[in-house]
């Protein structure tokens, strides 16, 4: 079947997925962990949706810049940043998902708003380059395993000085394994020294820009939930209260993103991660 077809009969379907109620958090926070904006010690119900057919290698080849797009709309930014140790799988971590996740989001941006973009509205940017700075929304894969030098503090803390918007995405953490959520946090220490990681409201105009979304109705895509707490969304945040880091812990919606045509997940998960993502960019772009 024509996969535009089929995309587009799905992200129909999404639109019936709008929250309408402003369900409150229950418990304490998301389960009497010691991690995270909150916490994250307890485990929930998982999506298992992994989309086979990861790209192998270091993902040198598909770095070239600039790519040949149209640069007058909105173009998705995925971060290439230096990797610290990790687990040998044979694609390295900031390079997960990609193209499918890259190309599915703005052409489902462009779908659902008047938002000017298209499939082709991708690049990969390193983080430590002036390029950055091109970029009002960027991406990060699999934040548990970068390393931060210093030009890329540098790079990094400018760009949001200036008014950046970085989403953080595809990690997982529990008390009895918190390697990647401490990394992360570690890292943007270096970055925001004098700010701190917090869990995001499910009342906050993040989640109510464009679609109205109850944050607590996620689910991860993850198939083991010994890896994983309950998925969390937090932030960082400037002094007026702008978020500026959005970090989706214990959540892989880009995962969803590249599964919209393939019917391997949910279409009820993958149609809440594309409204999410949405949320994301217009929030961006406003604020």
């Amino acid at each position: 079947m024509n996969r535009k077809l089929v995309a587009a009969a799905i992200i129909a379907g999404a639109l019936g997925l709008v929250v309408t109620a402003y369900a409150q958090f229950g418990g304490s926070q998301f389960g009497g962990g010691q991690f995270g904006g909150g916490q994250f010690g307890g485990i929930q119900g998982v999506g298992g949706c992994m989309v086979p057919g990861s790209r192998n290698g270091t993902g040198e080849a598909d770095t070239a810049f600039p790519r040949d797009i149209n640069r007058t709309g909105f173009v998705y930014a995925r971060v290439r940043y230096h990797v610290r140790q990790w687990n040998g799988r044979s694609e390295v971590p900031w390079h997960h998902d990609y193209p499918d996740g890259d190309t599915m989001f703005p052409d489902n941006l462009s779908r659902l708003t008047t938002v000017t973009t298209d499939p082709n509205s991708y690049q990969i940017v390193d983080i430590d380059s002036k390029e950055l700075f091109q970029y009002p929304f960027v991406y990060i894969s699999e934040p548990g395993f970068m390393e931060f030098y210093p030009d890329d503090v540098k790079n990094l803390r400018e760009y949001f000085d200036r008014g950046g918007f970085l989403l953080m995405d595809d990690f997982r953490a529990n008390d009895r394994n918190p390697a990647q959520y401490l990394n992360m946090q570690e890292q943007m220490a270096k970055v925001f020294p004098d700010r701190t990681i917090e869990v995001v409201s499910p009342n906050h105009p993040i989640f109510h820009t464009f679609f109205d979304l109850n944050p607590k109705d996620m689910i991860a895509p993850y198939f083991n939930p010994g890896e994983s707490g309950p998925v969390e969304f937090l932030a960082i945040s400037d002094e007026k209260g702008r978020i500026q880091v959005m970090i989706d812990f214990n959540n892989d919606i880009s995962e969803y993103w590249q599964a919209l045509d393939v019917g391997q997940c949910s279409i009820h998960e993958s149609g809440r991660a594309v409204q999410l993502g949405v949320n994301y960019a217009i929030y961006a772009m406003t604020h």
